[in-house]
């Protein structure tokens, strides 16, 4: 059991706001468009993640795992992580909130070498969240690691937790994105899981969600409300995932949790600006600083005009392909190296 007792509250609050970096400031550079969902206690898919080219592994100690078998599989993340880490993925683990003695025996059992980030079901007020965020702090100077290296990654997934969500969003600089559980939702909802009801089912705690994690800095991830989309479908072929993840991304998203290896290309293509943007993106760019130079403050370009507002568009989706070609190359190496090519 871990005891916060001798941290006092002030001296968590002037690690968080001084010495840790703050998730917030990245909203574009961190790159986590696919994170794929591995459960810790199965050999021969944790054998064969590394090898998938997802952004993230999510190694799974909650849904995934059995009753019965929780105790066994927490011991097992301290090896697995290495295993998992070898093609340049990032590792997360999603822990238990059954109750705080698990949550706290999860946290112990987790925060180990090579850890990245904590995926955090089903919170439902700021509080849980920051509980969680002194737990990680005391776990962070125990173990010698540098302040502030544990990202948040939060699902929500209930009625309260969505009318809570604002508050969540804020309640941590560890908050990198935040995810809609609709499964979890429905439940919580009493909501009939018909695919044909997605949108208008989870309309409402989708985009919420966005508004939330935009206005906190932190990314909002999740294929969103689309009718005929339905994540625990693993029949769903790689064009029809893409099309989902393009959908997302138009509208807001940056990244999303899957169960599937299969649709790891098709999330990592989805949620990065298509070819045909970048090349617009860098025509009006180039029209609009030759415009500046000669103290123009607007162009047009192919029949439309483009201004000031239009040239901060551009630069956001620029930032952003540059972010992701930077992470593509670094798992690039790590494959290489890793395969010896």
């Amino acid at each position: 059991m871990i005891s916060v007792s001798h941290v006092p509250a002030v001296y968590v609050i002037l690690i968080l706001e001084v010495v840790m970096p703050n998730a917030r400031n990245q909203l574009l550079t961190l790159v986590r468009r696919s994170k794929l969902f591995v459960p810790v206690n199965r050999d021969k898919f944790v054998a064969k993640a590394w090898t998938r080219g997802a952004d993230v592994i999510i190694l799974d100690l909650e849904d995934a795992i059995a009753p019965s078998d929780k105790n066994t599989a927490r011991k097992l993340v301290k090896d697995v992580i290495p295993i998992v880490k070898k093609g340049g993925a990032e590792v997360q683990v999603r822990i238990n909130r059954d109750n705080r003695e698990i949550e706290e025996e999860d946290l112990s059992a987790i925060m180990v070498p090579g850890l990245d980030g904590v995926m955090i079901p089903k919170p439902e007020s700021a509080e849980e969240i920051q509980r969680i965020d002194r737990l990680v702090t005391q776990l962070e100077m125990e173990r010698g690691f540098p302040a502030g290296t544990i990202y948040f990654d939060i699902i929500v997934e209930t009625a309260l937790g969505v009318e809570n969500i604002e508050g969540i969003a804020k309640a941590s600089p560890r908050t990198a994105h935040m995810n809609i559980g609709q499964g979890d939702l429905s439940v919580s909802m009493g909501f009939p899981r018909f695919i044909e009801l997605n949108f208008e089912q989870y309309f409402y705690a989708e985009n919420r969600l966005l508004y939330a994690a935009r206005a906190a800095k932190v990314q909002a991830h999740s294929l969103g409300a689309q009718n005929g989309v339905d994540f625990t479908d693993i029949s769903m072929g790689e064009e029809a995932m893409l099309k989902a993840c393009r959908h997302a991304q138009w509208m807001g998203f940056m990244g999303a949790s899957i169960i599937h290896p299969g649709w790891v290309n098709a999330c990592n293509e989805g949620f990065k600006p298509p070819q045909k943007d970048l090349d617009m993106a860098r025509k009006v760019k180039a029209a609009l600083d030759e415009a500046y130079a000669k103290g123009e403050g607007s162009v047009t370009v192919d029949g439309r005009m483009y201004d000031v507002a239009n040239m901060k568009h551009v630069n956001y989706i620029l930032e952003r392909a540059e972010a992701i070609a930077r992470r593509e190359a670094e798992k690039a190496a790590a494959l290489n190296a890793a395969t010896g090519g």
